[in-house]
């Protein structure tokens, strides 16, 4: 009895590790695998992705470059090429968190995002916050742009009576944050009235952008600082039904379309900017930017290895991201009332409440050249200009992310309008900035261990094995079963034969 006990309990432990093991194979690792990897990639409660997506666990580092004018004179009175000097980096650390999360029936899960940004002193050298700035005033621009022809003259003599000023000299926190006040905005607040929820004004005023009626100051992340209204209200899929759509986004304040551009150029479609769909293939990746008002194609470049040892597929914006219908005919659609960029800028004018601004990657690099024959200073640089994204192909997780833009602002002279009467033509550099970040140290070891497990034969081998003593186990239990049922025939053989006897 001791012997069928050991022979059952072997023929189990060899039947089980059969069984299973040729299983694993067959396709069962990796359905659980998969069923582990969702679990821990879709933006659920409880998942280790949602932690990482509620709220960044480390910075993002945003540094800003202005471009100072240092021909003011010239270029004013006599429309002199401006020669511009780059002045940075100044430097803040960004957080992100979501606020009002919201989940859905459909796996989708809705959301504002705040961010705010903190001063670094060390990381921006001897730039300081106070430093003087030598900028176009975007202001009177904006104004004149949007104002009606047959309406100048009046604009002028508004100009004028508040003894308005196309350049400006101040700090880079007034610029930046904080804002500064400008006698238009001054005049057009106050003469703003009010009246069941609309106002009354001089023709002129009404024309102007709506950037130019809302805010009392100027300043590029003015009044930005802890918003979580600014970026809009997001909806994107968890991926809890399918890890294929996690992180694609939904709905944009509400809609699947902006009012922006024209059809197919204002649909919202791709990332949500922060996951993307595992399994990326080498051609481009897509995610919509509320900044830009549209949905952003960066182009398979290469593969590369971060620096913790990392494979990842590098992903850049390429002459094709911001190309012109010219030479991407499909791209007719991002031109705005009429007004075709050329090639390499984005016309943001109907993102941007009216006014004349335009980007483009820093220093008008993979941008048309005659850009870059309109002012002095400017020098691109593929390895400081290029907006890169490092993804991990099989997980569609960023390792390192290099996002670079920089803002220009279209100036046109007008004869009718004194302060803007000798200004050259020309698409004007005011700043650009980078978003830095990389994948922390520890998380960077977690994603190794699991790239490491998936590519590894490891566990292909220890299936194999399983197998394997699955059959020597059954062998051995069926050849000794077979042997002991020999030797019994034998034994019984010999009784017979002593009885006979």
């Amino acid at each position: 009895m001791k012997w069928d006990c050991c022979s059952k309990t072997a023929a189990i432990m060899g039947g089980f590790s059969f069984v299973f093991g040729v299983a694993m194979l067959a396709g069962g690792y990796d359905a659980m695998f998969n069923a582990i990897l969702k679990q821990n990639m879709a933006i659920v409660e409880g998942s280790r992705s949602f932690d990482i997506w509620r709220e960044t666990p480390m910075p993002v580092y945003l540094r800003v470059f202005f471009f100072n004018l240092t021909n003011p004179y010239d270029f004013e009175t006599h429309g002199a090429k401006p020669i511009l000097q780059e002045v940075g980096p100044y430097v803040f650390s960004e957080y992100h968190m979501k606020e009002d999360v919201t989940f859905h029936e459909n796996h989708t899960v809705s959301f504002f995002q705040k961010r705010w940004w903190y001063w670094e002193q060390e990381m921006s050298g001897n730039n300081s916050l106070d430093d003087v700035l030598t900028l176009v005033n975007t202001v009177p621009v904006s104004a004149a742009f949007s104002t009606p022809k047959i309406l100048l003259i009046g604009f002028n003599m508004a100009l004028n009576k508040i003894d308005e000023k196309i350049i400006v000299n101040k700090t880079m926190m007034e610029v930046m944050f904080s804002g500064f006040q400008d006698p238009l905005l001054d005049m057009v607040q106050e003469s703003i009235v009010w009246d069941n929820g609309t106002f009354h004004n001089q023709s002129w005023v009404n024309e102007l952008p709506n950037g130019l009626l809302d805010y009392d100051k100027f300043g590029w992340f003015y009044n930005r600082n802890e918003s979580k209204y600014y970026d809009g209200w997001f909806n994107m899929y968890t991926g809890e039904d399918s890890i294929d759509n996690v992180g694609k986004i939904d709905l944009w304040n509400d809609s699947r379309k902006t009012p922006f551009f024209d059809a197919p150029c204002n649909e919202v479609v791709g990332s949500a900017g922060e996951m993307f769909t595992p399994g990326l293939d080498k051609t481009f990746i897509q995610f919509y930017s509320s900044d830009l008002c549209m949905s952003m194609k960066l182009f398979f470049k290469e593969e590369i290895e971060d620096k913790n040892g990392i494979p990842a597929y590098r992903y850049w914006g390429s002459v094709n991201t911001f190309a012109n219908h010219t030479f991407v005919p499909e791209h007719k659609c991002f031109c705005v009332e009429g007004i075709c960029a050329p090639t390499g800028l984005l016309n943001a004018q109907s993102c941007r409440m009216g006014s004349p601004a335009f980007i483009s990657f820093p220093h008008f690099f993979n941008a048309d050249p005659a850009l870059l024959d309109q002012v002095s200073g400017l020098s691109p640089d593929p390895e400081k200009h290029a907006f890169t994204m490092d993804l991990i192909p099989e997980l569609g997780i960023p390792v390192s992310v290099a996002a670079r833009m920089q803002i220009n602002m279209r100036i046109v002279p007008y004869k009718r309008v004194k302060i803007l009467r000798n200004v050259p033509d020309v698409y004007l550099p005011l700043l650009w900035f980078e978003e830095l970040a990389e994948t922390p140290p520890d998380l960077a070891g977690q994603m190794k261990a699991l790239l490491f497990i998936m590519h590894s034969p490891t566990m292909t081998i220890i299936f194999s094995i399983m197998v394997a003593v699955g059959i020597l186990l059954i062998g051995l239990v069926v050849g000794l079963a077979f042997a002991h049922h020999k030797a019994r025939k034998a034994e019984e053989r010999l009784v017979l034969t002593d009885y006979r006897y």
